[in-house]
């Protein structure tokens, strides 16, 4: 199969190297998580066995797909004002020639804040898994094939879900923003009933005394 129909376009390239990797994973102390850490974080959250697969069996039946059907708590996942909750993954992989094939898709449960009325927020993301294992992985195409016995799937799903959390979420389409009663955003003295006067900065008071005659 050409290496080129397995590859997703998501934009601006992210190195998918195990052994370079550098994705934005925010533990809950707000630390910027490397390479070596992400491992770790992920051991942290909700464990699943069935994301970790064996992959001397899996290349000893190339061609025969292995599907897997699990969920995971990526709890360390998170960004500026969304957090990744719950993926439901669906997943086939599959040998072929001389690395892994996944293919599926995954639902991402997430929490944010809106971004007009400020309020907590949820939702979901679908994303299609369409991602190659290879040695020698290029960097923001492939991932790197891990030289044990494991193929842990969960950096790639940690990957995935930083990448597809909302930046800007909304609780609704029709959501017009904070109360004005609870922000005041239309506190002005024409709109309240107050003398403008009051408001007047006394230094400018000079400036009532200048006259200039029409030209």
């Amino acid at each position: 199969m050409n290496k080129s129909s397995f590859s997703s376009n998501r934009g601006p390239a992210v190195n998918k190297s195990i052994s370079a990797k550098s994705v934005r994973v925010i533990t809950d102390k707000g630390e910027m998580l490397g390479v070596l850490q992400i491992e770790e974080a992920l051991r942290m959250a909700s464990d699943s066995d069935e994301l970790v697969v064996d992959l001397p069996k899996l290349q000893r039946n190339t061609g025969v797909p292995a599907e897997i059907s699990s969920e995971w708590k990526p709890d360390s996942v998170r960004a500026t004002h969304s957090n990744a909750i719950l993926m439901q993954v669906e997943i086939s992989l599959e040998a072929v020639s001389d690395r892994i094939t996944a293919l599926g898709t995954a639902i991402l449960h997430w929490t944010a804040q809106c971004r007009r009325c400020l309020e907590a927020t949820s939702g979901s993301t679908s994303i299609d898994i369409n991602e190659i294992f290879e040695k020698g992985a290029s960097e923001g195409e492939t991932f790197e094939l891990p030289l044990g016995e494991k193929l842990d799937l969960r950096p790639m799903l940690a990957e995935q879900a930083m990448l597809n959390l909302p930046v800007a979420a909304l609780c609704s389409k029709s959501c017009t923003g904070p109360i004005d009663t609870e922000f005041l955003t239309n506190s002005s003295p024409s709109n309240t009933g107050e003398n403008p006067e009051e408001f007047k900065d006394p230094r400018w008071d000079v400036l009532d005394q200048l006259k200039f005659s029409d030209e």
